[in-house]
């Protein structure tokens, strides 16, 4: 008879457990969904690459409303003989899209173009490795209605005469 009570304590334990589990993690999952881009760019001069993770993603906010959102993680490798001082970046934007998800395809319903060029540029000067982000303005979130966040980066080195590099990143999953 006690280990019938001991079965029924620990299955209600569990029970409970589990609960707390589902209703806590319910809302960290649906604040925003993410895909992770990443590139090692080599560069021209005394830097000689620099790692971009890039995760393009689509945000639920307060008062049914959605947005997308591209946040640039950068982290530039110094061998301690980098010129970390000198322009890198002619140019540097990064657009971001909220999409609606039509039975014909995506369309675009807020974009958004961030110049980081500046940013970037003062990121040799300061610090090896920075966060940015570039918001798209929201738009109410329809119900059945599919969402998600997309992103172009458009830069220019430097000193390497290659012109524009235009990066078309992996979208965001889709929200409902």
């Amino acid at each position: 008879m006690n280990s019938n009570r001991f079965r029924a304590s620990a299955l209600a334990v569990a029970m409970a457990s589990l609960s707390g589990v589902m209703i806590f993690s319910q809302p960290a999952s649906a604040a925003q969904t993410c895909t992770t881009n990443n590139r090692t760019q080599s560069m021209f001069g005394a830097v000689t690459e620099v790692l971009m993770e890039v995760p393009v993603c689509i945000e639920a906010l307060p008062d049914n409303k959605v947005r997308g959102k591209v946040v640039l993680e950068w982290e530039s490798f110094n061998d301690g003989q980098a010129d970390m001082t000198s322009k890198r970046f002619n140019s540097f934007k990064v657009t971001s899209r909220l999409e609606r998800r039509d039975p014909g395809g995506d369309v675009v319903v807020a974009t958004k173009t961030c110049d980081f060029t500046a940013n970037v540029n003062s990121v040799y000067d300061n610090l090896p490795s920075a966060n940015i982000v570039c918001l798209t303005p929201s738009a109410t979130l329809a119900p059945g209605t599919q969402w998600s966040g997309d992103s172009t980066l458009v830069y220019d080195i430097a000193g390497d005469d290659k012109g524009a590099i235009t990066w078309h990143l992996n979208g965001s999953p889709l929200m409902s």
